[in-house]
Order: C-alpha cells, then sequence, then structure tokens
C-alpha cells in the first residue's frame, strides 16, 4: 500500500505555539477565519503521524476527510474546466468516489518532510505566503491519482500528469476551502484540533525542565483565551432562509477585511452601545463584510435587497422583531402586528427587554446592510430609515452598511455612533484586492500562459485596473474562467467598473445598428422592476408591446443566458424569476449616457411593464 510519508516530530510542538499566537493576535475579528485558513495540516490520511507521535491529535475522523475533501474539490474543479472533454465524466466519477469513500487508513512510504523554515508560511494570514507553500513534491502527486485511480477501478494515464500538477498546486487553497466551510458549520473537525493541539503541548511542556515555566503561564493564558472567543464566534443562530443565498454568495472566496472587523472588535470594547456604520462606494465589499460577520457570529440578520424588492420598513420590523422574539423567547406572538411596524416603539422595547436579559459579558449584535436601498415613502417623513432607534439600550449594537449619501437622503439620526469609511484605507483594501486575486489566479494560469505574460503581470494590472473594487474582479474573473477574453491581451481589460460594465454592453451587440432593442427592453425591464419578475411576464410584456407571439419566449431565454452573469435566478411556485445581481449594474443603466445609447426612455420602459 503507498505511503506518504512523515514530517518532523517538532511541528506539533512549533505548531502548536504559532496556531496560539496566530489566532489571538486575531482575537475577536478573526477567529473562525484563523481556525479556517491560517493554520494547515498537511497530510493526506493520517494528519497524526505528520504532527508527531502522539496518535491521538488530529485522529479525528472529520478532519481525516477534510484532507480527501480537498483532493475531491481539486479533481472536480478540473473536470469543471473542460480541458479534458473526453475524460470529464471520469474525473466527476473519481471526485465523487474519493469524497464519499475517502481512505482515511492510509499508510505511506515516501518521505515528506517540511522545513522549518516553511512552517511561518503554513500557517501565514498573506495569501502570497500561503500559497507558494507545496504540501508534497509533484512525484508523490502522481503516485497518489496512480493510488485513487487503482482504488476506484478507474483509468486515466493521458491526464496523470496534469491531474498532478493541479493537485500540487492548488491543494493548500483547496483545503482551506473545505476548512473554511467546516468552521462555517461549528468547526468540528478544526477548531477542536486547535485547543487539543495547545493543550498537548502545554501539558509536554510542563513535563519538562523549569525553564518553559514562563511558556507554560502564556499558553495557558492563550488556550484561555481561544476557549472564550471560540465560544463566541461560532455562529450557532440558524440564518433567516430569506437571507441564506445572500451569506453564500457573498463569503464564497471571501479573503482578507482583517482591519475592518478588528475595528468592530474595538468599538464594542470602546462602547457601551452603538452603531458601527461601514459606508463606502459600491463593489467595494461591504455586502460582503457584514455577510461573514454574520457567518462568524450569533447576531440578529437582516440584508436590505432592492433587486428583490426587500426595501420597506415594514418588512425590516417583521423579520428583526420576529428574530429577537425567537432568539431570545420573548413572551410575545411570532406574528408581529401591523400597528407594530409603523414607527420604532415595538422595536425599542423589545431591545430593552433583550438588554435586561443579557448577562455581563453577553451583548446584543443586529447586522443590517444596505441602508441606502431602504425605500423612504415606506416610512414616515422625517424619521429615521428602518425606524431605527435613536438611542440604543446598553449592550445593543446595530452594525449597518451603506453608500456615501448626504442625511437629507438617508436619515440617520442617532447617538453613539462611529462612521467607518471603508474608502480611506487604500493601503488595506489593495491588499485584500491582491489576495483576492491570487487566490483565484490559478483558474486562469492557461489564459495568462497563452498571452506570454506572467502571473505577476496579472497581478500588477489588476490591482491598478480594479480601483480596489471586488465587484469588478469578481466579473472579470468569471468572464475570463467563462472564455468570454480569448481576444483580449492583459492590458486591454476593462478599466474599472463602469469601464467593465460598457464593455460588456458593447460586446452584447447593445450599440448595434439598427438597435436591438428586443435585446434593450428586457435588460431594462429587469432594470425597473421592483422585484423579481417572472420569465412569463418578460414574455407577456413583450407580446403585449406588438412583439410577434412567435418564439418569443425562445428568444427571451437567449437574452437572459447573454446576462447570466448580471442576474439572480431563482425558482419558486413552480416559476423561474429573475432580477439584477448588484444594483451598481442598475445604477450604470439607468445612468444619462447609456440611456441615450439605448435609445429609449425609462418612462416608455415603466409605461410598457404597466400595460401588459
Amino acid at each position: 500500500m503507498p505511503n506518504l510519508g512523515q514530517t518532523k516530530t517538532r511541528l506539533l510542538a512549533m505548531g502548536a505555539v504559532i496556531t496560539a499566537g496566530t489566532l489571538v493576535s486575531g482575537a475577536v475579528g478573526g477567529l473562525v477565519a484563523g481556525l479556517a485558513g491560517n493554520i494547515l495540516a498537511n497530510d493526506l490520511g493520517d494528519l497524526a503521524k505528520r504532527l508527531g507521535e502522539d496518535k491521538d491529535i488530529l485522529s479525528d475522523r472529520e478532519l481525516s476527510q477534510s484532507v480527501w475533501q480537498a483532493i475531491a474539490l481539486v479533481i472536480e474543479w478540473v473536470a469543471e474546466q473542460n480541458h479534458y472533454p473526453l475524460h470529464k465524466d471520469i474525473l466527476k466519477r473519481l471526485a465523487k468516489s474519493t469524497l464519499a469513500e475517502p481512505p482515511l487508513d492510509v499508510q505511506l512510504d515516501t518521505s515528506v518532510e517540511i522545513e522549518e523554515t516553511q512552517l511561518p508560511a503554513l500557517f501565514s494570514t498573506k495569501a502570497e505566503e500561503f500559497q507558494a507553500v507545496r504540501v508534497l513534491d509533484l512525484e508523490t502527486w502522481k503516485d497518489i491519482v496512480d493510488w485513487l485511480c487503482n482504488l476506484h477501478h478507474l483509468s486515466i494515464p493521458e491526464l496523470r500528469n496534469h491531474l498532478a500538477e493541479k493537485l500540487y498546486a492548488m491543494f493548500p487553497s483547496a483545503l482551506r476551502e473545505v476548512l473554511k466551510e467546516d468552521a462555517a458549520k461549528g468547526g468540528q473537525a478544526f477548531a477542536a484540533m486547535q485547543l487539543l493541539l495547545l493543550g498537548n503541548i502545554t501539558a509536554a511542556l510542563k513535563q519538562s525542565n523549569s525553564q518553559n515555566t514562563e511558556i507554560v503561564k502564556q499558553l495557558e493564558e492563550q488556550q484561555r483565551t481561544l476557549e472564550k472567543v471560540a465560544a463566541m464566534q461560532i455562529r450557532r443562530l440558524p440564518v433567516p432562509d430569506d437571507f441564506q443565498w445572500i451569506i453564500k454568495d457573498k463569503t464564497d472566496g471571501f479573503v482578507g477585511r482583517v482591519f475592518v472587523f478588528q475595528e468592530i472588535s474595538q468599538f464594542f470594547q470602546r462602547q457601551l452601545k452603538g452603531y458601527f456604520i461601514i459606508e463606502a462606494d459600491p463593489g467595494m465589499g461591504k455586502s460582503s463584510i457584514l455577510a461573514e460577520f454574520v457567518r462568524r457570529n450569533d447576531c440578529i440578520v437582516y440584508f436590505n435587497q432592492r433587486n428583490e424588492g426587500i426595501t420597506s420598513a415594514e418588512q425590516f420590523l417583521r423579520s428583526v422583531c420576529t428574530q429577537l422574539i425567537e432568539t431570545y423567547q420573548l413572551n410575545y406572538e411570532k406574528e408581529i402586528r401591523p400597528e407594530n411596524t409603523c414607527n420604532s416603539n415595538f422595536l425599542s422595547k423589545l431591545l430593552n427587554e433583550v438588554s435586561a436579559k443579557l448577562k455581563r459579558s453577553e451583548k446584543l449584535v443586529i447586522a443590517v446592510d444596505a441602508l441606502d436601498e431602504v425605500d423612504l415613502t415606506s416610512q414616515s417623513p422625517g424619521a429615521n430609515v428602518l425606524y431605527l432607534p435613536s438611542v440604543l439600550p446598553d449592550k445593543v449594537y446595530f452594525i449597518v452598511t451603506k453608500r456615501p449619501l448626504p442625511p437629507d437622503q438617508l436619515p440617520l439620526q442617532v447617538r453613539d455612533k462611529q462612521l467607518f469609511d471603508l474608502m480611506q484605507y487604500p493601503a488595506d483594501n489593495e491588499k485584500d484586492v491582491e489576495a483576492y486575486i491570487r487566490q483565484r489566479i490559478n483558474r486562469v494560469a492557461e489564459w495568462i500562459k497563452s498571452r506570454g505574460a506572467t502571473e505577476e503581470e496579472l497581478v500588477s494590472t489588476l490591482v491598478k485596473k480594479s480601483e480596489r473594487n471586488f465587484m469588478y474582479l469578481r466579473y472579470v474573473f468569471d468572464d475570463i474562467e467563462n472564455g468570454k477574453y480569448s481576444d483580449l491581451k492583459i492590458q486591454d481589460l476593462p478599466s474599472d467598473l463602469q469601464d467593465y460594465y460598457y464593455k460588456h454592453w458593447e460586446r452584447m451587440g447593445m450599440n448595434a445598428q439598427p438597435k436591438p432593442l428586443f435585446k434593450i427592453k428586457i435588460v431594462y425591464i429587469l432594470s425597473e422592476s421592483p422585484q423579481p419578475i417572472p420569465f412569463e411576464e418578460i414574455v407577456e410584456i413583450l407580446i403585449a408591446n406588438d412583439q410577434q407571439e412567435k418564439e418569443v419566449g425562445l428568444r427571451v431565454q437567449e437574452v437572459l443566458d447573454e446576462w447570466s452573469q448580471f442576474l439572480r435566478e431563482e425558482e419558486k411556485y413552480q416559476q423561474t424569476f429573475y432580477s439584477l445581481y448588484h444594483s451598481s449594474f442598475r445604477d450604470f443603466l439607468r445612468n444619462e449616457k447609456t440611456v441615450k445609447r439605448a435609445g429609449i426612455t425609462l418612462q416608455g420602459i415603466i409605461k410598457m411593464m404597466t400595460q401588459s
């Protein structure tokens, strides 16, 4: 039976010390990210033997499985790239088999050593250091591919080298993604390992000479801190169904933002209560930051979504008040009465009751996204947006996000507040943008190579062109991966988010002569719909607007497919509903220049929709 070998015993001691230092330094701001991403166990089976002679450490089945899940993830990715279409099915079978029946009792003969100098990189929070780590050499990965194929009775000799190369380059990142997902569910496979390692090294030092007394004291203190923070940071409350997809979507590929979470943590320490207001331009990652905070922490959750028609004060109060009643078992009916959704009185009453129930070390946090997307006509003139209380009781905090808007456009007169302007941290934002680019760059390696360029050229180009905008990067990487920039050089990529939207507009032929009014109308119907609109309704609007009924449905679907990257698609009530993914694209469509180029009027589109 093949064998992947053992690493040096000193990894146990050094790994535990680095683990403790990394996690404690991030404490409240990023424990789960630390658990999931900053510490990397490097084995393919029996992790206990790779970390030392103590066979109880890391013998947990779930942690062993996570290694094979990471291997399966890389194999699945290779299949999805479709570079080998004739072997796509067999690769998917191999990934599925590896995931379904992980070989947990692997013994390995090949010696693989991790040098002491590699350890800081293995545990680093810096993407460029972490991604430079290679857990096993290429030849060992080739042996693993052979062995997996034999184990599952599959044969892909022509893919052996390619698959091994991808595993060699991508396994650390894949394992990190698996452990992030595990941490999101409570961190059973990894969080326990952290504390177990710390406990074992503390016990080992106690048994050694007295010179380690001070180290033991520090580790014991760190262990107590870890236990407290771990209990605080692993989310136990369920996310309301309406917002689960947002959390998943917004935290997919999440990187960095440590400086924001640290500031939030310091705000909690400085203030007995209050509003922490995150402000930034569209696409800078406000919603992702809030979603990641929600994923890590027990808090009340609410996401305003203009594109989904979730924009009213009544909707907000119903959701938040219901969550408060259920979470803190308050003596009220879960069905919120209409009179309790027309001002802040009932919400304030609930907040005061929760505050009185909280223990000294506890706090209530309510996370609310996109205040700028609220329909202010849904509430009384002059009131705070969403009827947010001006004064909060002790131990109650709101974390909210918004675009920069003047007070007359977004009323929010509150006490005990801190405005955190994300735009005022260019160096930190640029560092996180670079980390995001490096996280995704492996997927576009062939595209870079085909242009005679290097990864570093793409990194530096995208850092500059993105203007630190994550929405831009997400769209550009998706397009590269989907083959939409096969005719462009790196320097010809869109220069910013608005330029990206315009170039996509051009690429879809929207500026052609004669004007493709059929396509233009569909995009603007989606833009002007106040809530997700079903496919059938789009068809009916176009038919009522003198379109010939024949094949309208087919043509509508073709247009929706062309613009799919900007749309959210949802199945409900046995229908498919569509809405714009991000409000910045709606802003682009409503821009005077865009409307003029389109050859339509917004009033005309709205009239067309109301007459159907």
